[in-house]
């Protein structure tokens, strides 16, 4: 039952985070305030829910019985470093500079938005993300 629940949560936050990241790429494209905002508000949620599901998978990975050293989970945990270190290095600083780029001018924020740099860096955050679930579901043995 544990591990059931602990499935459940696990998959629902990872899926919710990665459907939050690509809802707010398209929510930055008109690059008007209102969407802008809310791109910035569903990152920071599928954040929060990325915390959860990871929490939940470190209890999947120790109520599966499954040792931390299996190729398919060691693979997981370096894709995993690698979403966190495109995102420290594309995604944050871009997060930080957008809040305050809303209040400047709209051809400012428009500019902002489409920022290209960032771009690649949220789209490769997405693509690691998936290609982390895929390696989760399938479990290759590597």
């Amino acid at each position: 039952m544990l591990y059931g629940s602990t499935l459940t949560v696990h998959a629902f936050a990872m899926s919710a985070s990665i459907a939050l990241f690509v809802a707010s790429e398209f929510l930055l494209i008109p690059a008007s305030r209102a969407p802008v905002r809310a791109a910035l508000f569903a990152s920071r949620l599928a954040d929060i829910l990325i915390k959860l599901g990871l929490l939940a998978g470190l209890v999947l990975v120790y109520v599966g019985g499954w040792p931390l050293l299996t190729p398919w989970l060691v693979l997981s945990f370096l894709l995993i470093a690698a979403v966190i270190g495109i995102g420290r290095s594309f995604v944050e600083p871009w997060q930080a500079r957008a809040r305050s780029a809303l209040a400047g001018s709209p051809t400012e924020l428009r500019q902002f938005a489409r920022d290209r740099r960032a771009r690649i860096g949220r789209i490769a955050m997405i693509a690691v993300f998936a290609l982390i679930a895929a390696v989760m579901v399938v479990k290759p043995e590597l």
